[in-house]
């Protein structure tokens, strides 16, 4: 639900990483004798190294052009997320809901049904507007439909009251979490 791709984020800091750690040991190589020496043994680099203009102003807006994107990638990167879930104003007054209202709220509507093991609640803003993600962790063997009907009747119960609809995507999971949870009851 974020503007960025996790697979496409990891892949650009590692060829970043990489190039980082070439141009370093290169750099260190021209400079410092005791890196030029270390790295002796696994590449034959010149002891001197001359370069026109023409090349060095190639070099330089190479640098520049990979900084600015660099930057603009970060800047870009993670927008969504929000800790905000709603923002009334009338007049000189403002209310404001936090993500911890709508979390308490399914929790505790979701806390009776026996095939829930977990449930973790994310906002997002998505085309300017406040969205909610639940992710329901079910028991291996549990009964979806329930839980369906279960997660329906809280968002239903949100909705009332928050006094609007919220708009949300439900995702439910299994896994290793599910199998090995047990429902824990503290009385």
């Amino acid at each position: 639900m974020t503007s960025s791709n996790r697979t496409m984020n990891r892949i650009v800091l590692f060829i970043l990483g990489l190039v980082a750690i070439v141009a370093a040991l290169v750099g260190g190589a021209g400079v410092l004798p005791p890196v030029r020496d270390a790295l002796s043994q696994y590449v034959t680099l010149p002891k001197s190294v001359t370069l026109d203009t023409t090349t060095l102003w190639i070099v330089a807006v190479v640098c520049v052009v990979v900084i600015v994107l660099s930057i603009i990638w970060i800047v870009t990167r993670g927008r969504g997320g929000t800790s905000i879930a709603l923002r009334e104003e009338k007049g000189d007054d403002q209310v404001t809901v936090n993500v911890g209202l709508v979390r308490d709220v399914i929790e505790h509507e979701l806390d009776e049904v026996r095939d829930v093991v977990g449930t973790r609640v994310d906002l997002y803003r998505v085309r300017k507007q406040r969205a909610a993600r639940v992710r329901i962790s079910v028991r291996r063997g549990g009964d979806a439909a329930t839980v369906l009907d279960a997660v329906d009747r809280a968002l239903a119960t949100l909705d009332r009251v928050l006094g609007r609809q919220v708009p949300t995507l439900v995702h439910l999971t299994g896994g290793t979490k599910s199998v090995l949870a047990k429902k824990v009851r503290v009385q």
